[in-house]
């Protein structure tokens, strides 16, 4: 794979070239003031599919219970620990 570098104060000039390399396999350091500050690296090819959404099941409505048995949810879940509402509050209250 080969390199390149790009200064972020010239990005919004370059960005068309910056993404032309990134889609032919380069991969690029952004700098900052001649420090890196960034490397951008193009996906390999089974992360670039993306999973197709029927929109006919997108828009289906939900049905009630359809989790139920497979999440746990605590007894306390919405209680506030002490810990917590000291840390906003203070001691106070």
């Amino acid at each position: 794979m080969s390199q390149k570098t790009f200064d972020v104060a010239d990005l919004s000039d370059n960005l068309a070239d910056l993404l032309l390399d990134i889609q032919n396999n380069v991969e690029v350091t952004l700098t900052r003031q001649g420090i890196p500050w960034a490397k951008v690296l193009p996906l390999a090819q089974s992360e670039l599919s993306v999973t197709k959404v029927d929109l006919k099941d997108a828009l289906k409505p939900r049905v009630a219970g359809f989790w139920q048995g497979r999440v746990k949810i605590a007894d306390d879940f919405d209680e506030t620990p002490e810990d917590v509402i000291a840390a906003f509050y203070g001691d106070e209250q």
